[in-house]
């Protein structure tokens, strides 16, 4: 017999309890192994039945109010810990520098003029003159000797001192306005035209400024022609002010725009170079701020919690202390990742504040904001693509994400009132403004426990919200699982039976054929000695008789056996 069994697929749909399997039942070999066919349907339903005692499990914990209390905590213990993190690391480059820096541009303008660079060049420049070789860099003319030669800064020395680039890139305004490609030398009267302007916006103007300076050289002149000065006199002073008219309208734009171009490149190289690594320093170095602090609250947590868990205990020993204190470790190191990724969403915020660092200088904390921002984001970003997620229902991972959100504006949220309580303490109350290491002063550190209290206890309520709804929906699609789990058991009982029952109707048809077969035989052996006996073979006869004794009490046990199993 040749019994061919298909289990391949046998759990993949109870839709259909009628077609869990196909069997055929042709033969009957006596290497049939029922045996292993048993162990594996009672592995199964083993399996199953565990399965179905780890989904109710699930079920319970989704329903008791203490587990989602637990995941509210945790989410704001964390945020607190992330406000503090947040909060060593506000300040940009640029208002970092704008407090190490206070000085004034009337300081700075005067230092520009003394540093060596601009003496030494100033007076290259003069001797340059003296031997009749100084070009004038705005007009493309020779400035003679006795001609006064101004040595100028293209890009003003007003406009350096308010990049905030610059500022980001921690470089001295002398720096930049001081180099080679910054200094060219032009005539008098041209340099106190341009004053404080660009080449750009002093030649975009021309023609309105031409027309001012042709009126302002006729009101000069017409005034020298009203004086009580001699005649010479007149016509030497009016030959002065046509001479400074004619060195102010010879700017060639197309000169001073190369100027302007090769001063403005050199200058922003410089710029990018040192800002590219003062962002990637900074950004570095508020990435493990924050996970520092991060992981110190998200250790100190498990060591509550393992704390908590050694005084519930009845029977207390340094054992049983030792034990909870690893289990605390073993669960901190288990979060590891949200550090990480902590550090991750940081990095990224400093990058993305600094990009933005002239806006974002202007408010204290928007820095802090953007920075939460973005940790929303990432953390939306890692749990929609986390293939765990993916079978969660629409309306779970919108609430999830929601949740996430949530956070994130209750992070927000407790910036910006930090600040508030910040200001009221540091003027309402003595002794807040005493300076605390690393961290800021004392109004500081109030500030944002009593804004993280308050934002927390909002959020906490919103959060509990969104966890009811998420655990109805995880309930709803727990009972399905268990109601497929029931299912499946159920067919494995009926696949369990089906077999036992083929196996016995196989065994069945197997013993009718024996007995069949040994009915033929008796009859056989019954005519040979019937013949026998009319033969008068007496002795033959006797010995036949014996036989047919024999196969007639095999017959009979066959019989019972058959009963028996029956």
């Amino acid at each position: 017999m040749i019994i061919k069994i298909y289990l391949e697929g046998l759990f993949e749909s109870v839709a259909n309890k009628n077609e869990i399997l196909n069997i055929e039942i042709n033969n009957i070999e006596t290497d049939f192994d029922f045996e292993e066919i048993e162990g594996f349907l009672s592995k199964q339903l083993e399996e199953s039945f565990s399965d179905l005692e780890l989904l109710e499990g699930d079920r319970e914990k989704l329903s008791d109010p203490d587990s989602l209390g637990k995941i509210v905590l945790d989410e704001v213990w964390k945020q607190f810990g992330n406000q503090i993190g947040l909060d060593m690391t506000n300040e940009t480059l640029i208002q970092k520098y704008d407090r190490e820096h206070p000085e004034e541009y009337k300081d700075i303008a005067d230092s520009v003029m003394q540093d060596k660079r601009y003496k030494d060049a100033n007076k290259a420049m003069k001797e340059q003159q003296k031997t009749g070789n100084l070009k004038d860099e705005y007009t493309g003319k020779d400035l003679k000797l006795g001609e006064t030669a101004n040595l100028d800064h293209v890009v003003s020395r007003k406009e350096l001192f308010d990049n905030q680039r610059r500022k980001q890139a921690n470089l001295d305004v002398a720096n930049l306005a001081n180099k080679e490609e910054n200094l060219k030398p032009t005539n008098e009267s041209l340099n106190k035209s341009k004053g404080a302007k660009s080449n750009k916006e002093y030649t975009e103007t021309r023609e309105t400024r031409e027309k001012s300076l042709i009126e302002q050289n006729e009101k000069a002149n017409k005034k020298i022609d009203e004086s009580n000065m001699s005649d010479a006199d007149k016509r030497w002073q009016k030959e002065e002010n046509n001479k400074r008219f004619n060195n102010k309208i010879a700017a060639d734009d197309d000169l001073m725009m190369k100027a302007d171009n090769g001063a403005r490149k050199a200058i922003n190289k410089d710029i990018r170079l040192d800002a590219a690594k003062e962002v990637g320093k900074k950004a570095g170095k508020d990435a493990l701020k924050t996970m520092a602090i991060s992981a110190l609250f998200t250790l100190l947590k498990e060591i509550m919690n393992g704390l908590i868990r050694f005084f519930k205990e009845k029977s207390k020993s340094l054992n049983g202390f030792l034990s909870k204190m690893k289990e605390s470790i073993r669960s901190f190191f288990s979060k590891i990742f949200s550090v990480f990724q902590t550090g991750t969403s940081t990095l990224i915020g400093t990058i993305v504040s600094e990009i933005f660092g002239p806006i974002v200088s202007i408010f204290k904390k928007l820095s802090s904001l953007i920075k939460q921002g973005i940790s929303s984001v990432v953390e939306a970003v890692n749990f929609l693509r986390d293939k765990k997620n993916k079978e969660k229902p629409l309306s779970v991972k919108v609430a999830l994400v929601g949740k996430i959100i949530t956070v994130g504006l209750v992070g927000g949220s407790a910036i910006f009132l930090g600040e508030v309580f910040e200001k009221i303490l540091f003027t309402t109350v003595p002794g807040m403004q005493i300076e605390i290491p690393l961290i800021g002063t004392l109004a500081n550190m109030i500030g944002l426990f009593l804004s993280s209290l308050v934002s927390g206890l909002v959020g906490a309520i919103v959060l509990n919200l969104i966890d009811k709804f998420i655990s109805r929906k995880a309930k709803q699609e727990i009972d399905q699982q268990i109601i497929n789990k029931k299912n499946k058991i159920m067919n494995l009982q009926q696949v369990q039976l089906f077999a036992t029952e083929s196996l016995v109707a196989a065994s069945k048809e197997n013993v009718m054929s024996e007995i069949s077969e040994n009915h033929a035989l008796a009859k056989e052996v019954m005519r040979q000695s019937l013949n026998k006996i009319f033969d008068g073979d007496q002795t033959n006869v006797s010995i036949n008789t014996d036989s047919i004794s024999n196969n007639q009490s095999d017959l009979v046990q066959m019989q019972k056996d058959l009963e028996d199993l029956l």
